[in-house]
C-alpha cells in the first residue's frame, strides 16, 4: 500500500516473462502458448494455456518478441479477451538467417480481462529461448 493525495491504495505487484522453450513451427490461426516463465510476480501468466489473467485493474505493458527462421513469416497478434490490438509481422525472408522483431502495447485492463498472443500469419519457424513475451502493471 502506497498514500496518494490524501488516500491509500494497494499496488499488488504484476509481472511475467515468458519464453518458447525449444525452437518449433508455430500453428497457423491460433492462440500461442509461450511455455517457460523466468518470472511471473502474481502468477497471473499461465503456461499451461498462454493467457495473461489480469489479477487486478489498472495500467498494463507487454512487448513480446519473435524470432523465426529465414524463409518464415508470421503476423503475431496481441488479443485482449477474443479481440486484436496490435500486429507484429516477422517476414524473415531477406535475411541471412533469422529476423527478430519486436512489439509493444500499453492498456487498461480490469480484473478478469485475458490477454494472449496468437499467429493469424502462416506457419512460422521461431527459435526457442529467443521469442518471448512480457507483461507487466504500470
Amino acid at each position: 500500500m502506497f498514500f496518494e493525495g490524501g488516500s491509500w491504495h494497494n499496488r499488488m505487484q504484476v509481472a511475467f516473462s515468458a519464453y518458447i522453450a525449444s525452437s518449433r513451427s508455430l500453428p497457423t490461426n491460433k492462440k500461442l502458448i509461450i511455455d517457460k516463465t523466468r518470472t511471473n510476480i502474481g502468477n497471473a501468466y499461465s503456461t499451461s494455456n498462454g493467457i495473461f489473467t489480469a489479477p487486478v485493474d489498472g495500467m498494463y505493458a507487454f512487448h513480446w518478441t519473435m524470432t523465426v527462421l529465414k524463409g518464415y513469416h508470421s503476423i503475431i497478434r496481441l488479443q485482449v479477451n477474443g479481440s486484436n490490438k496490435a500486429d507484429m509481422y516477422a517476414f524473415a525472408r531477406n535475411y541471412p538467417n533469422h529476423y527478430s522483431p519486436s512489439q509493444s502495447y500499453v492498456t487498461e485492463l480490469k480484473k478478469g480481462d485475458q490477454v494472449n498472443l496468437y499467429n493469424s500469419g502462416s506457419s512460422g519457424y521461431v527459435y526457442g529461448s529467443y521469442s518471448t513475451f512480457t507483461g507487466y502493471r504500470l
